[in-house]
């Protein structure tokens, strides 16, 4: 599995550029002990990050650069650039760091699995959501394909998360027991159930954070559960399921009250391009009953839509681009082949 590679390829990374920052810092030891009073020690660098050479001196470009989009730059103020196989900047969530074998050879990390708390930043800052996107008609029966199951529990998590920040408590009981539904007929029925009763307890307090924080638990539970049974494409499709969600009320949310900069947070062209390359990679099987060329082509068209000049902000009309754009995939990732 290509994801496999890449995973096992950074890993490598990292331990030869350990090896080297070690090595670094035993010369740069005996290049003291030599050089005498004066002399000066090589720079260590690790990661791509210069070690401090003088703590008194403080600025405040020291702080983290971040693009209009939100997304965090480098220190000569450009965009991170995203490896391929890589989770996106926005997507990931560098702390929660899973470096396990089991993981690694899976090619389920934070590396190459989204984090949905991440996704449902961009919700953040943003106007409200209209009321006839808040809410949005669900399958009454569930399918038999796996991986359309995977995309609706994307879709559910995004569907709480959006009812709680839209003051929707009454319809989080519904949704957290469709996530339990949805979680046994994938097999993962047991961290499902685990975290139903918290997210119904953050929804009745009206606790946003603790539940956007019980989102991100039960997302990271279901992930392991799948790790054990061996199907990671699932894990990344609940993220999609997650993602596209996520956006059509973001893009809803900017058009009923325009701002060019609060818009421009969607237009993260490194988001389709990344789950291009996760639906590029599923069996070819799950591929064919998914219809993934269409969805391939629309993400493909959402990359381009996304992609703006250096320095630009987006106007209203590539929000409504976007957005019709967003309706097709929504349309697409529900049809399957029986």
């Amino acid at each position: 599995m290509a994801l496999q590679r890449l995973a096992q390829s950074y890993m490598k990374v990292r331990l030869t550029t350990t090896i080297l920052v070690l090595t670094l810092g035993l010369l740069s030891d005996t290049w003291a002990q030599e050089g005498g009073e004066g002399s000066i020690p090589p720079v260590v660098e690790l990661q791509g990050e210069a070690a401090p050479q003088d703590q008194t001196e403080s600025s405040e470009d020291d702080s983290e650069i971040e693009a209009v989009d939100g997304t965090p730059e480098s220190e000569e103020g450009l965009p991170e650039m995203r490896k391929p196989g890589e989770v996106p900047a926005m997507f990931r969530d560098d702390s929660k760091l899973d470096e396990s074998l089991i993981n690694q050879e899976l090619g389920i990390n934070i590396y190459t699995a989204p984090s949905i708390n991440k996704i449902f930043n961009q919700l953040d800052n943003l106007p409200a959501i209209p009321e006839e996107y808040v809410l949005r008609e669900r399958p009454e029966k569930l399918s038999t394909e796996p991986g359309q199951l995977a995309l609706e529990m994307g879709y559910l998590m995004a569907d709480g998360f959006i009812a709680v920040r839209s003051g929707h408590m009454n319809d989080i009981k519904p949704i957290a027991l469709e996530l339990a539904r949805f979680g046994k007929a994938l097999g993962v029925g047991e961290p499902m159930n685990a975290h139903s009763a918290s997210l119904l307890e953050n929804a009745e307090k009206g606790q946003i954070e603790e539940f956007k924080r019980n989102l991100a638990n039960t997302q990271e539970d279901v992930n392991a559960e799948l790790v054990s049974l061996r199907d990671p494409d699932l894990a990344h499709l609940i993220a999609l399921g997650g993602w596209i969600r996520a956006l059509q009320g973001a893009t809803a949310a900017i058009s009923s009250k325009f701002d060019a900069r609060q818009a421009a947070v969607v237009f993260y062209p490194d988001g389709p391009a990344y789950f291009s390359e996760i639906l590029s990679g599923l069996n070819p099987q799950t591929a064919e009953k998914m219809h993934v060329d269409h969805m391939l082509d629309l993400l493909k068209k959402l990359t381009q839509a996304m992609e703006l000049p250096d320095g630009a902000l987006p106007t209203a009309e590539q929000v409504e681009s976007l957005r019709g754009i967003i309706q097709q995939l929504t349309e697409a990732t529900a049809r399957v082949e029986k």
